[in-house]
């Protein structure tokens, strides 16, 4: 079976889920021993570091990456609203990438071409014509819901119109560009049931991310101390440092005046890091994700917006770790709360469930045993590969 991925980012340095969720699909079709092509684009966000990448992953893959230029451009911006497209999709059209594309597809066969997010979807009709492979896209959320999303909070009438309307031709993209491909790996059951309620008739299943429980970190049960991490180029997490900045951290603090919470993530700008205080202790970027969760007590994750799922609180279930977090957070995740996390949507619910951490160390302990029996239920690394198997043979 050979198999070209065509990912958005590299796979390496693994800093955020998107990269983390390409890379364990690229782990699923080397279980099955699949011979698999890595062509990806790279940005100045997301530059292509070969020196990244372990020298084994190079020679099975063998991996190429086309530079795009994906900076906002206001005279870019405005000539694709005059046209009526979506400059978010429009930034990511790239003469060199078609031409590198038509090179790779004349001259190799592939049984499967499978498509990290819409927006490489540009070149579906290229891709087509120069290959017979199944297509198969693989959704990280729903674009243009985020937008949507990002509409309704927005106080500015121009920026409410301007997101309305980046909402509204993404959604007529994406909802047209679904019906094209071959196959659809939705990353959760949510999404893939809100596709299939918009009309898309293509074959799809929710394929999630796998996770193996990490046993080889220690969690700190008996600290009092919360922690955030996430990187920071995107709203959400951004808008949820803030909630925990602004409207949760002063409302618990007359009541725990020593109450420390932790703030970590790459791509933190300079205004975010001065928020930092005695009870608000910013980190940055850090460089193992599950040994900062571990030592730095209950994982909070009050987010409002978004959709496809938190990467974030999946590996911390996986490494035990106790979480309080909103429906939007873990939506896609089927936990049950006050058994594998606890929930809470207002501030007030949140703090109380803060409040029922503090000095709980047995609390927090059975919440750990329950989200590591939970990942090893419903996301194992052999019972996601299997999942592939299965999909791909029916196409």
């Amino acid at each position: 079976m050979k198999v070209l991925h065509f990912t958005n980012k590299p796979y390496f340095p693994i800093l955020d889920g998107g990269r983390l969720a390409s890379h364990h699909l690229l782990l699923n079709l080397l279980d099955l021993e699949a011979e698999v092509k890595n062509l990806t684009i790279c940005t100045h966000k997301h530059p292509f570091l070969i020196e990244h990448f372990p020298e084994k992953k190079i020679e099975l893959i063998e991996p190429e990456a086309v530079h795009i230029d994906t900076k906002i451009n206001f005279f870019d911006g405005l000539k694709s609203f005059i046209k009526g497209e979506a400059y978010n999709l429009t930034r990511f059209r790239s003469t060199e990438l078609e031409n590198k594309l038509i090179d790779l597809l004349k001259d190799n066969y592939f049984d499967f071409i499978i498509v990290e997010s819409i927006f490489l979807l540009l070149y579906l009709p290229i891709i087509r014509k120069n290959s017979d492979a199944k297509i198969i896209v693989r959704t990280h959320n729903v674009e243009y819901r985020l937008w949507k999303q990002s509409a309704k909070k927005e106080k500015s009438f121009f920026k409410k119109y301007y997101f309305n309307k980046i909402s509204n031709q993404l959604k007529k993209f994406e909802l047209s560009v679904l019906n094209q491909v071959d196959g659809i790996l939705c990353i959760t059951e949510n999404d893939r049931d809100f596709f299939r309620r918009r009309g898309i008739k293509t074959r799809m299943i929710a394929f999630p991310v796998f996770m193996d429980v990490k046993k080889q970190y220690e969690v700190d049960y008996s600290t009092n101390d919360f922690c955030f991490i996430g990187s920071m180029n995107w709203k959400p997490n951004i808008e949820a440092v803030n909630w925990i900045a602004y409207g949760i951290l002063p409302k618990i603090k007359k009541m725990y005046p020593d109450i420390k919470i932790h703030i970590a993530g790459s791509n933190m700008s300079s205004s975010m890091k001065r928020m930092g205080n005695q009870n608000l202790i910013i980190h940055g970027r850090v460089e193992d994700v599950y040994h900062f969760m571990s030592k730095h007590g209950t994982l909070l994750v009050p987010l409002k917006t978004g959709s496809g799922v938190r990467i974030k609180i999946l590996e911390a279930l996986s490494a035990g770790i106790p979480i309080i977090a909103t429906d939007k957070a873990k939506e896609g995740i089927l936990v049950t709360s006050k058994k594998e996390y606890l929930g809470g949507n207002m501030s007030e619910e949140i703090i109380l469930q803060m409040k029922n951490c503090i000095n709980n160390q047995d609390f927090k302990l059975k919440l750990g045993e329950n989200a590591k029996l939970f990942i090893e239920e419903h996301y194992s690394r052999n019972k996601i590969t299997s999942k592939l198997s299965e999909f791909l043979s029916k196409l």
